[in-house]
């Protein structure tokens, strides 16, 4: 009874992962940013992938630049044999401490940014990634280019040194929603 249990065991665990990928970023990694990801199919049209980015260090110029952000995607082929071009929604959580690159805030911001400022917080983030897989000669390994964009919803306070500059209220997070790109490269995968 043990053997047979355990021979189930080995065979789900077999069926389950023989098609599940782990990923990795190699467009982010160039610039020291890892993103990494796994994708479980679900059935022949439909996979799960649950990825992550991180930076954990400041930037160049010693301004801060640490954030996580965590997505949960639901993919949809539209051709089940080949398994390449694929669009689904996507659900995500972010944690950030940044300084807003001067020629951002030059553009975009009407606020004056002190020296040394810097913008801490929490977002989410809800939209659609769209993408294409790549077969490789090796049949495990693959690459992928994908593009995730929709609504980014960030409350976040405005910092200054050890100074907390909340403008309206010192108790308040500052709020701001975007619609934009916010993740995207050429994934290397790997077939378990």
């Amino acid at each position: 009874m043990k053997k047979s249990l355990e021979l189930l065991i080995f065979l789900i665990s077999y069926l389950t992962f023989s098609q599940s990928e782990v990923k990795f970023n190699l467009a982010s990694s160039l610039i020291l940013v890892p993103n990494i990801g796994i994708e479980l199919p679900i059935n022949e049209k439909i996979s799960y992938q649950l990825d992550t980015t991180a930076s954990f260090w400041d930037s160049v110029d010693g301004s801060p630049y640490q954030f996580v952000q965590i997505f949960n995607e639901l993919r949809f082929y539209t051709n089940p044999s080949k398994r390449d071009f694929f669009i689904g929604p996507h659900i995500g959580y972010g944690m950030f401490t940044v300084r807003n690159p001067k020629f951002l805030t030059d553009i975009v911001d009407t606020a004056y940014k002190e020296e040394g400022s810097y913008q801490s917080g929490r977002n989410t983030y809800y939209g659609l990634t769209v993408g294409k897989k790549f077969k490789l000669k090796n049949p495990r390994y693959g690459l992928e280019l994908f593009l995730g964009f929709g609504s980014s919803q960030s409350n976040y306070k405005y910092y200054n040194g050890n100074e907390v500059r909340d403008f309206e209220n010192d108790k308040a997070f500052s709020k701001s929603g975007e619609e934009l790109p916010y993740k995207g490269g050429l994934m290397l995968t790997y077939k378990l």
